[in-house]
């Protein structure tokens, strides 16, 4: 899953920027059940416009605000006056707002949450460890239902919480190696992930980095893609580099005039 991070701030742009390339980021790799995170960083233009609360994306988005002094927050609290209740009656699945958090330079001492923005869902100081400011990206992704359950790409959809591919009204069941696999080719399809990319993936839920082990589970997650969309999609190896989820040499009939042999309730099964 991508998290896209909008930073107003120089200062700030350039410390999330260097947490989020460390290896051991505070910035959290994957989330419960091995589901993978990508963190995507993008710098926004000052001044601050209502238009930055409008996600650029259907993935998950936190528009970061850096505030260094009493002006930076009047000028937050004159955008609220003039555009925010507009934009808040306007809210819903065709109009959502990115949550806002703002991120003191300095300590606010006796900062009153009255004093906070309307605009803004949370705050916290730079000063304190960046582990705390990625807990409150994610808290704040999590009270809008924007960390999704589900990957979808047409009419192939993941099912992340009981591990199957579905697909025109069939489904095929996933081992637990494969469904953070399956997820990291629809979060980018069409692109080439890099072997070092798979090998990280493989690394950060606990599984075994031989390459044997690698080969074989993506053997087996390719061999369920193309039976269950009738080779409408496959993974295709792209000699040297890597793996991509891409469109397959389809089928000579449709999926709705051949059933799928495992039918109704397909699940394969290796060990």
């Amino acid at each position: 899953m991508k998290i896209f991070l909008q930073i107003l701030g120089d200062a700030l742009f350039e410390r999330v920027a260097k947490e989020v390339a460390a290896r051991d980021s505070a910035f959290p790799r994957k989330l419960a059940q091995a589901r993978l995170l990508h963190w995507h960083i993008e710098k926004l233009a000052a001044p601050m416009q209502l238009d930055y609360l409008t996600p650029p994306t259907s993935q998950p988005c936190v528009v970061l605000i850096e505030v260094r002094n009493a002006s930076d927050i009047e000028a937050l609290w004159e955008i609220g006056r003039r555009g925010y209740p507009a934009l808040l009656g306007r809210r819903g699945p065709a109009a959502e707002t990115s949550p806002v958090i703002l991120v003191f330079d300095k300590p606010p001492g006796d900062l009153d949450v009255m004093d906070i923005p309307l605009l803004a869902d949370d705050w916290v100081s730079s000063k304190e460890a960046m582990h705390e400011l990625a807990r409150r990206v994610i808290s704040s992704l999590r009270r809008q239902q924007r960390l999704q359950h589900e990957l979808g790409m047409g009419q192939l959809t993941l099912n992340l919480e009981s591990r199957k591919l579905l697909y025109v009204g069939d489904s095929v069941q996933l081992s637990p190696a494969e469904v953070p696999l399956a997820e990291l080719f629809m979060s980018h399809v069409g692109s080439v992930i890099p072997i070092d990319e798979i090998h990280l993936m493989f690394q950060l839920t606990g599984r075994s980095l031989s390459g044997s082990n690698i080969r074989v589970t993506i053997f087996q997650l390719r061999f369920k893609i193309e039976l269950l969309t009738r080779h409408q999609f496959t993974l295709a190896c792209a000699y040297g580099e890597g793996y991509a989820l891409r469109p397959g040499k389809g089928s000579a009939e449709s999926p709705s005039s051949r059933p799928l042999t495992l039918r109704p309730n397909p699940t394969l099964q290796y060990g």
